[in-house]
């Protein structure tokens, strides 16, 4: 089974706001297993431009930060799947995602125990 995942970024970081995100790790995934992965420039656009754009590569799902709930609903209309409210690194979270391990709120930042205050995050280990 083929399928393409999208990770807004902060340098090698999940990016805190999907809106605001410079870059994206772009995965294709064949059988589990990444095939491809590569970075590309968003540059500046709204929300539903943003939506558009990950609609037109043909991503299915994008883990991502923070988003707000209308992006996430035009990103849903899209047949696109969200894993939102991630922190962490962004091959972390990709890692956990291939082993079905990913959800909505995960804290990956183990290293530094960024998440360990924050009410309703879910630490992955």
């Amino acid at each position: 089974m083929k399928s393409k995942v999208a990770i807004p970024l902060f340098g090698t970081r999940i990016s805190p706001h999907f809106t605001y995100a410079e870059t994206a790790l772009l995965v294709d995934i064949e059988n589990d297993e990444v095939s491809q992965s590569r970075e590309i420039a968003l540059g500046p656009a709204d929300e539903l431009q943003r939506v558009q754009y990950f609609k037109s590569l043909g991503i299915d799902t994008l883990i991502c930060g923070g988003i707000s709930s209308i992006a996430e609903c035009m990103l849903g209309e899209q047949a696109i799947h969200v894993i939102s409210w991630v922190a962490g690194d962004a091959r972390d979270a990709l890692e956990q995602f291939l082993l079905k391990r990913l959800v909505p709120g995960a804290c990956l930042c183990q290293k530094h125990n960024r998440c360990r205050s924050r009410k309703g995050r879910k630490r992955i280990s």
